[in-house]
């Protein structure tokens, strides 16, 4: 019970602030983007570079973690097409959005807010690793399959497929740009640490204040059968499989806890954006990051308590 006044309470209150600012008309949809901007372009990335540059690139690359989140990632991935043979899925691309929506979670969103306020701030590195893989991964993979249904004229170079996804993303630059800094031992200057410092804090909160921003004006659309399913996926499936291959692995508690909250966490913003972004299953995707956020008010009060406890 403490620990569900002291972290979910104020996490999905600072959500439903932002939510009623945007409900009574305080703050509007300008607001809600501006804010969205600074949490991704502004604040995430040096909360993300600052957390690389300052541990080693063996504890960065987790790879006993990478395989249980990411084996669990694929058996949702799995079981959820199973399932969905009534959704008529036509082609690659579609296949990944359905697959992304039931399996990515809101780790910089969610993730970021929750880790900070549980373990401190070694509690971001594992959000860290799975945000930088999992965009890595998820994001080459829709481009890749988009890729596949272009037309010839209309496919990308490879150097274009990269620059999309690497170049021009802050959230996959900045812990790049950590891990070089932490692998050649370099010193960041004091103004421009100070200044990381002040900026990274304000990440949590303005994240969730944002989220709840955003939500506003979404709504449970479409098949209710189809929604039903990818919720039960993400918040039901994947972490009890998670729980099953971290048990399995015998990982260390903390790392083996942190695959769990992972993939425990609502589906993923991001998912809406690359949803409209390639014009597949946007009201699926929208109606499952509401439906999920909502419910793991109950899944994560429940998950919280035992996360804790195993960690000691």
């Amino acid at each position: 019970m403490q620990l569900l006044l002291e972290t979910v309470i104020p996490v999905f209150a600072l959500m439903a602030l932002g939510w009623s600012c945007r409900k009574s008309g305080l703050l509007d949809a300008g607001a809600a983007k501006a804010l969205n901007q600074y949490v991704f372009y502004i604040a995430i990335p040096p909360l993300l570079f600052t957390s690389t540059a300052r541990v080693a690139i063996a504890d960065i690359i987790n790879w006993p973690f990478l395989a249980a989140y990411f084996a669990g990632t694929a058996a949702v991935i799995v079981v959820a097409f199973l399932g969905t043979r009534w959704m008529k899925i036509s082609g690659p691309l579609d296949s990944a959005v359905v697959g992304l929506i039931g399996s990515w979670g809101n780790t910089v969103y969610m993730g970021i807010p929750l880790f900070y306020f549980l373990f401190g701030d070694k509690g971001t590195l594992p959000v860290v690793i799975v945000t930088l893989t999992t965009n890595m991964v998820m994001i080459f993979v829709l481009a890749f399959c988009a890729n596949l249904d272009a037309g010839g004229q209309e496919r990308r170079s490879v150097f274009g497929l990269f620059k999309s996804i690497f170049l021009t993303n802050p959230v996959m630059l900045a812990p790049v740009l950590g891990m070089l800094v932490s692998h050649y031992s370099l010193t960041i200057p004091v103004p421009i640490e100070n200044l990381l410092n002040m900026i990274a804090p304000s990440a949590a909160p303005v994240a969730l204040f944002a989220m709840g921003l955003s939500l506003y004006g979404l709504s449970l659309k479409g098949n209710m059968l189809q929604l039903s399913w990818m919720t039960a996926m993400k918040l039901l499936v994947q972490p009890l499989v998670t729980w099953g291959i971290v048990l399995v692995m015998g990982l260390d508690p903390f790392w083996a806890a942190s695959a769990v909250l992972l993939a425990a966490l609502p589906a993923g913003s991001m998912v809406y954006v690359l949803a409209q972004q390639y014009e597949r299953r946007v009201e699926l995707a929208s109606s499952t990051i509401l439906s999920t956020t909502v419910l793991s008010l109950v899944t994560l009060a429940l998950l919280l308590p035992l996360i804790k406890s195993w960690v000691g």
